[in-house]
């Protein structure tokens, strides 16, 4: 008896080397695809701190594009290009927060650390890293995975073309139901690609406000003595003695008690506060400086979970960024600003605008995130205002903190994050068309760091040059595995014995 190409009961072809073999493809070509829209992968295979690394990445995708080529094509024996463009979308798609997930979940060590957030706050963590990647380079990532769907599809039906032919004659088992979960997943596709190229054009054309954020004299303005410098403090520690602070965080002075050969301004980091700098700046006060470490905005307060970063923006750091340097203008005859991280922006926009300061050593400033390419950061940045201002249960910019680190604020703002990066926007904008105003700048950055852009930083460092301004970088090398916190002794993994003589050195550089 012959058995009918469209009978039920024929034999299943086997497709499941077909669908091991376009894992295989997606997974190699997502290798080349991510670091060619510029998403940073780690080679650090063995890390522990969460960073999808290329073992990540090819699993993540083998693993989802198996699942999608077997749901959209093998199973109801239906192989067309088109078929293919759209299983390509989805596995695109469904990858950013799949192969985030692996390296959140399955990776990354938490046990390492002081305290591990909830479940809950860590799928959060996940999902919005995804959304904020997939919004800014999904455009790019969908569309190329559909054409490599495309040349799978043809290439299987190239080599298998007797495979292919009895698929394409079997009608017999596809069912209403699965015509239209594949037409869903169709319009699924399409849908994606367009939203995604839509907003990612709107949110990298919508203009910046740049509205205040240029040099505006403090209450009393630039001191010229050191006692106005020691009187415009001393209102700083008036008006935090109303607020709520940790004993550890007020602004403080370290002074010789008359005006020195040099003063330092230390700016903290997103949601640290003074403390982050004690230990540095002892070891400046013991070289003969006065050194004053400001408080930011909204940081240093004895409860951990206020919600004070909600109220942060640019222009209060920018007002911190002037106030401190109208202050210790009467402390030393040089003045030498140096910030971390957010502190690093804030240094970064005081190199650029105040030509009443001398040097700028700008350590890992957040110019943006590290997950964004730098050419993605406008829509980014846009993309991080326009949505709710998101109260997280984690420092994106920081480490697990150490126990004695309890002042560190668990629970920082998206729209916060968004503004320390609109002010760095406005420094990298200035700078492409003016010279910095400070003569002498030092940069230091960590290879390791998983918190900031370092490209950026290096584009900000060139636009510099460009305009003739001597600007000396040196890069602590991945093999140190430093933390982003490079200035909290407290920090674990943390390495003062190497990073502080490098910060002293580039101030002491002729």
């Amino acid at each position: 008896m012959t058995m009918r190409n469209d009978d039920p009961n024929r034999p299943r072809p086997n497709y499941r080397g077909w669908n091991v073999t376009a894992g295989l493809i997606f997974a190699i070509a997502a290798l080349f695809v991510a670091p060619a829209i510029g998403l940073e992968i780690s080679a650090a295979f063995t890390n522990t701190d969460g960073r999808v690394t290329w073992l990540n990445l090819f699993v993540g995708v083998f693993l989802l594009a198996c699942l999608f080529w077997w749901l959209l094509m093998s199973w109801p024996e239906r192989f067309s290009l088109w078929r293919g463009a759209v299983t390509g979308v989805l596995v695109a798609f469904f990858a950013y927060p799949g192969v985030l997930a692996l390296a959140e979940f399955v990776q990354r060590d938490w046990f390492d650390g002081a305290s591990i957030p909830p479940l809950a706050e860590r799928i959060d963590n996940t999902l919005l890293v995804a959304g904020l990647t997939l919004m800014t380079t999904g455009f790019l990532a969908t569309p190329i995975s559909a054409i490599i769907g495309m040349a799978t599809t043809w290439a299987l039906v190239h080599f298998h073309p007797l495979m292919a032919a009895e698929a394409a004659r079997n009608t017999q088992r596809r069912s209403p139901l699965m015509r239209i979960l594949q037409r869903l997943a169709a319009v699924l596709a399409v849908a994606i690609v367009l939203a995604l190229a839509g907003s990612f054009a709107w949110l990298s054309w919508t203009p910046l406000d740049t509205d205040g954020l240029d040099i505006q004299a403090s209450e009393i303005g630039p001191a010229t003595t050191y006692e106005q410098s020691i009187a415009a403090y001393e209102l700083v520690q008036a008006r935090e003695a109303q607020l709520p602070l940790h004993e550890r965080c007020p602004s403080t002075l370290l002074t010789h008690g008359s005006k020195v050969a040099r003063v330092v301004i230390y700016f903290h980091g997103f949601t640290s506060c003074p403390a982050q700098g004690d230990a540095f700046a002892e070891q400046l006060f013991a070289l003969g400086y006065n050194v004053y470490l400001p408080r930011m905005f909204g940081h240093g307060e004895a409860d951990p979970m206020t919600l004070s970063l909600i109220e942060l923006t640019a222009d209060k750091l920018v007002d911190l960024a002037n106030e401190s340097t109208d202050l210790v203008q009467g402390l030393g005859d040089e003045v030498v600003v140096v910030g971390l991280s957010a502190g690093g922006t804030i240094a970064s926009w005081t190199a650029q605008y105040r030509r009443d300061v001398d040097q700028a050593v700008i350590v890992s400033p957040f110019l943006g995130p590290y997950v964004v390419p730098p050419w993605a950061m406008s829509a980014a940045h846009n993309l991080t205002l326009m949505l709710p201002n998101l109260v997280l249960w984690w420092n994106p910019l920081e480490n697990v903190p150490a126990d004695q680190i309890d002042y560190a604020f668990p629970r920082p703002a998206t729209h916060a994050l968004a503004e320390i990066m609109r002010l760095g926007r406005i420094v990298q904008d200035s700078a492409a068309d003016n010279p910095p105003a400070v003569k002498r700048i030092g940069v230091l950055l960590n290879e390791a760091d998983v918190a900031v852009s370092n490209a950026l930083t290096l584009d900000l460092v060139a636009d510099w040059r460009d305009h003739g301004a001597d600007v000396r970088v040196q890069t602590l090398p991945f093999d140190r595995h430093l933390p982003h916190d490079l200035i909290n002794p407290r920090e674990q993994h943390g390495d003062p014995a190497l990073v502080y003589p490098l910060l002293i050195e580039m101030m002491n550089a002729p």
